[in-house]
This record gives C-alpha cells, structure tokens and sequence, in this order.
C-alpha cells in the first residue's frame, strides 16, 4: 500500500465519513438496498458488479460536485434500472425537493430529484486508499 496515498487520504475532511466503514459494510449496505427492489437474481448480481466501485447515497450532503454518479429511478416501478450516469455538475434545492443536474460523456444534460431515486457515488482513488487500509485494520482486528 502506497503510504503517501493513505496519508492524503487521511488528511482529506471528506473522507471522515468512511472511518467506520469497509468495503465489506459498502457492499452490505448497497445488497439490502438493491434487494429492496424485488429484482431477479441474476440482475442483483448484474447491479452489484456494476456498483463495485460506488458507495450508496442517502443523504444530499454526501454528494460531491464532480463525482461520477449512478441512479436507480423509482417513480415507476415496472421500469426499475440503472441509469448509465453522470458528473455532479449544481445541486438545486427547491420547493418540490432537491434537483441535481448530470452531465454524461457525451455532455448531455441529466436532471433527477433526489428523493425519487437511489443515487450511487463512484468512490476516488483515496476513498479506496482509505477503504483498503480500513479492510485491513478490520481483518487484523477479527484475528486477535
């Protein structure tokens, strides 16, 4: 493990929130929130591979301009998929809730309210730093 990268990644304020995390309680929370959805097994699976690298979002202040986000839409609920995703570009708060506006690759415009999706974060590089040395920790922990 690069130390230098822990050490940065200890130092950044937005990281605090992962200390009482590791990849294991990550993929935990992200399993009972898909499982929630009814899906099939095998789009469970799907789902799962394709958030590996995400941490679930349930609150506003956790999400970052300019990260890479995906969503579940829930306002219909015969249509229940993965949007392919977009970077944070304004977070609107307004009277009919909160409206954050994506951009994706090929800069296209996305807006989605807050409270009608669930909404996964793609972790950075220091989060992964940080999540690795916390999986560490935690299974030297579980040994003694």
């Amino acid at each position: 493990m690069d130390i230098e990268k822990l050490l940065k990644a200890l130092d950044n304020e937005d990281n605090s929130k992962l200390l009482n995390l590791t990849n294991k309680k990550l993929k935990e929370m992200k399993f009972e929130i898909l499982k929630e959805l009814d899906l099939t097994r095998n789009e469970l699976v799907e789902y799962m591979t394709k958030l590996k690298d995400y941490q679930y979002i349930d609150e506003i202040n956790e999400i970052r301009y300019g990260r890479f986000i995906r969503w579940i839409p829930l306002k219909d609920p015969e249509n229940i998929h993965l949007a392919t995703g977009g970077v944070v570009c304004e977070i609107k708060v307004l009277d009919t809730g909160v409206s954050i506006i994506c951009k994706n690759f090929a800069k296209r415009h996305y807006h989605l309210v807050f409270d009608e999706c669930l909404i996964f974060q793609k972790l950075t590089d220091q989060e992964q730093v940080l999540l690795s040395a916390l999986d560490h920790l935690d299974s030297t922990n579980e040994h003694t």
